[in-house]
């Protein structure tokens, strides 16, 4: 370290360790800003010394500003993301799960109880509600047709992967879906804890009733949930706008489009079928149109 900086004070010398702390995009605003602070302490009063007590406090606030705004980055980050929504479903699994391991005392019965109870009646309330759900609810295609996009957009969904793209949609889903599946039996199995240790086996008849709620929920949930994200970075759509006159389908179009919050397309869903079109329809926009939605 050289004489030069040996002599700054204490928070000048913590400012670009802070830095690293902040988003990279909001990085040289913040850092000019916190310079501009500390010139002005300098010369203020034709003051060129800060006290230790001023300069610790500036410190703090320093470094708890660069925190703040990199959890704020990643809050709003994870807020609708793919990960985000798989890793709130993960912790309530394992919150369950700690709950019922605390409760019948070891691993041992732990593991017991609950390959009991799965193999003994979960799995026949799960695999039918999981064939019943997929082949019932209609999933709207991927990709609108490309004879429905300006050229530009074409050119942008050829360069795409649509075998790639259709897969991370795919593997999403059955991660949310197994999940979702994951949490409800935990989550029965910790509510019914209390009347199973009160009649004991015949609580199995309510949990039967109840994996039945439960799985019809969840996975309704969870193949809802999928069909308002977006198609390339799997976030949740938003910015719901309504168009055309409610109730008046003979003349107008109906219905509300939604967007992704990144620019990278839209989502078009009729008020009824055929009064807009006859299915929910994706349509992919081009990059150029991503500035109007960042910003």
């Amino acid at each position: 370290m050289s004489l030069r900086e040996d002599c700054l004070p204490i928070h000048e010398r913590i400012l670009p360790i802070a830095a690293r702390l902040v988003p990279a995009a909001r990085r040289p605003e913040w850092r000019r800003e916190w310079q501009a602070e500390f010139w002005q302490l300098r010369h203020r009063d034709g003051k060129r010394k800060t006290n230790p007590k001023e300069a610790l406090s500036l410190s703090h606030g320093l470094l708890a500003d660069a925190a703040w705004l990199r959890v704020d980055w990643v809050r709003v980050s994870a807020q609708g993301s793919a990960s985000g929504c798989l890793w709130v479903l993960a912790v309530y699994c394992l919150l369950c799960a700690v709950v019922e391991l605390v409760f019948v005392g070891s691993w041992h019965s732990f593991a017991r109880t609950l390959a009991g109870h799965f193999t003994g009646g979960f799995v026949f309330v799960a695999v039918p509600g999981v064939f019943a759900s997929i082949a019932t609810y209609p999933l709207r295609p991927l990709r609108c047709d490309e004879k429905d996009l300006p050229h530009a957009s074409r050119l942008s969904a050829r360069l795409l992967s649509r075998v790639s793209a259709r897969t991370r949609w795919n593997l999403f889903l059955s991660a949310k879906i197994g999940l979702t599946l994951a949490l409800v039996f935990l989550f029965s199995m910790v509510t019914c804890l209390p009347i199973r240790a009160a009649i004991g086996t015949r609580a199995d008849w309510l949990e039967l009733l109840m994996w039945a709620v439960l799985v019809t929920t969840g996975l309704r949930w969870a193949l809802l949930n999928q069909e308002q994200r977006c198609q390339r970075c799997l976030r949740t759509l938003s910015q719901p706008i309504r168009v055309g006159p409610p109730s008046r389908n003979f003349l107008d179009w109906s219905g509300t489009e939604l967007a992704c919050a990144d620019g990278h397309g839209l989502l078009h869903v009729a008020e009824m079928q055929g009064s807009w079109c006859w299915y929910d329809k994706w349509v992919e926009l081009d990059a150029s149109f991503q500035g109007f939605f960042t910003a």
